[in-house]
């Protein structure tokens, strides 16, 4: 049996972005490059780990307002979560085809 696999022994990769005329997406809607961007693979996914728990954190904040009523607005709740479900499920993915790639490089022979 293999050993838990942690974020520090990976490779230090860096990702880099591709700069096309006139493709907008999400957030980086700017010409800038968002800040993490540059950085190591594994700082990248950290930081994108912290936002989904982040996300969490507000849906939850939001579901307990609405609970307490502290809030009456099921509106901005009911997005709270969805944002935080698709952000969850995303990373879930993430997380899977990593270890599906780990394992397949476990059976590589050399």
């Amino acid at each position: 049996m293999v050993g838990p696999v942690s974020l520090s022994n990976l490779p230090n990769l860096s990702i880099q972005t591709e700069n096309r005329p006139g493709v907008r997406l999400g957030k980086y809607a700017s010409s800038a490059a968002p800040a993490g961007v540059n950085g190591s693979f594994s700082e990248f996914l950290e930081a994108k780990i912290q936002e989904t728990n982040h996300l969490q954190v507000e849906a939850d904040q939001a579901v307990s307002s609405v609970a307490t009523g502290q809030s009456h607005n099921l509106h901005e709740m009911m997005i709270a979560l969805d944002r935080a479900d698709v952000s969850f499920r995303l990373m879930t993915k993430v997380r899977n085809k990593a270890v599906e790639a780990y394992q397949e490089i476990m059976r590589m022979q050399f």
